[in-house]
């Protein structure tokens, strides 16, 4: 669908030393995607939600409590081998030809500012926990168009397709989305929204180049590209920034009420888990909880859930420590009276 870049012509020689050189960053990131996500099996799983919150995951309470960072990382982390191999696709199918169009220092910026945006408009949809480069993907599409689009008069037919199947690519995408569970369609869009307009800035332009010679008598008129300055890249990227980290702000300034209906959400849905004995289940969705700030009666019920399902799990010590804890707290005689027994079945005392 996507013909060879006209303009910027590819390093000599073949091999992989060639291809590196062709796009250092597109291939860095995919490793350090490769090496995030093995770290995060070593740890105990990439799909393992408390594992994706201690590395970085996208998490509502720690972005509230001014962990920024949580909007970076998660666009290196993915959830599941799945995830990894479908954004891995995605990046080698467009990252490549987009990076030798733009040139790495302004693919870079796009790619960044637009996975950063997509954890924003994540956030501001909802607390929960999530991760993935898909935002900065849907960014690269987002270029890829501006790109195709300003330089549609010399590309002429070529351009038109290629636009017309990204059009495609992204419909597909998003119907996707909307009729599947677990896609964070916020980040898509905000991705693509971010990496777009960034592309306004820094896209390169064809300008046709003349050479005359006597008597002003035009020689030759060929199509250069005009690639933006490095300053212009920074600045273009620093006011990104900046109006991403004001939205972040913005949406931070409601996450009282927030955080108090996720503490709520989370606690139920850890008591069903406990109910239906799905004991790992239980426990992940109590610390979640006990992460989100709960309001002060929410404590001992969730320590308890907690420690249970610790216990279910073999985790013993932890499971002590956890129902001892929900002990120092108010809790009503039946909730008292099942940590205590279980307390009991641990220590033998």
């Amino acid at each position: 669908m996507f013909e060879p870049d006209s303009f910027r012509p590819r390093p000599g020689g073949g091999g992989v030393k060639a291809m590196l050189r062709a796009n250092p960053v597109m291939w860095s990131v995919l490793a350090i995607n490769v090496v995030y996500f093995l770290v995060l099996e070593a740890a105990g799983g990439s799909e393992s939600v408390e594992v994706l919150i201690d590395y970085g995951a996208k998490y509502g309470p720690g972005i509230a409590d001014g962990e920024y960072w949580r909007l970076i990382l998660p666009v290196f982390m993915h959830i599941g081998a799945f995830h990894l191999i479908a954004n891995s696709i995605g990046l080698l199918v467009f990252g490549g030809i987009v990076e030798r169009s733009y040139g790495w220092r302004a693919f870079l910026a796009i790619y960044l500012t637009a996975g950063v945006a997509g954890n924003v408009a994540s956030y501001a949809a909802g607390p929960t926990v999530g991760a993935g480069a898909s935002g900065a993907i849907f960014g690269m599409l987002g270029a890829f168009a501006v790109y195709l689009y300003f330089n549609r008069t010399l590309l002429g037919s070529s351009a038109r397709g290629s636009l017309g199947g990204l059009a495609f690519i992204i419909a597909i995408n998003i119907g996707f989305g909307l009729t599947t569970t677990g896609v964070d369609n916020w980040a898509h869009f905000g991705g693509l929204v971010a990496g777009g307009l960034l592309a306004l800035r820094l896209s390169p332009r064809v300008v046709t180049e003349n050479t005359y010679g006597l008597n002003n008598r035009l020689l030759l008129a060929r199509p250069v590209v005009r690639q933006p300055a490095g300053a212009v890249i920074a600045t273009a990227t620093a006011a990104a920034f900046a109006v991403i980290v004001l939205i972040t702000v913005i949406v931070g300034r409601d996450d009282a009420g927030r955080n108090r209906d996720l503490s709520s959400d989370l606690t139920g849905r850890a008591i069903e888990s406990l109910l239906l004995q799905r004991f790992e289940e239980a426990s992940s969705q109590a610390r979640q909880a006990l992460l989100s700030n709960p309001p002060p009666e929410f404590l001992g019920v969730l320590y308890v859930i907690k420690g249970l399902g610790e216990a279910q799990q073999g985790d013993f010590d932890a499971a002590i420590r956890d129902l001892n804890r929900a002990l120092t707290y108010d809790l009503d005689a039946d909730t008292r009276k099942l940590a205590e027994s279980e307390l009991t079945r641990l220590t033998g005392r």
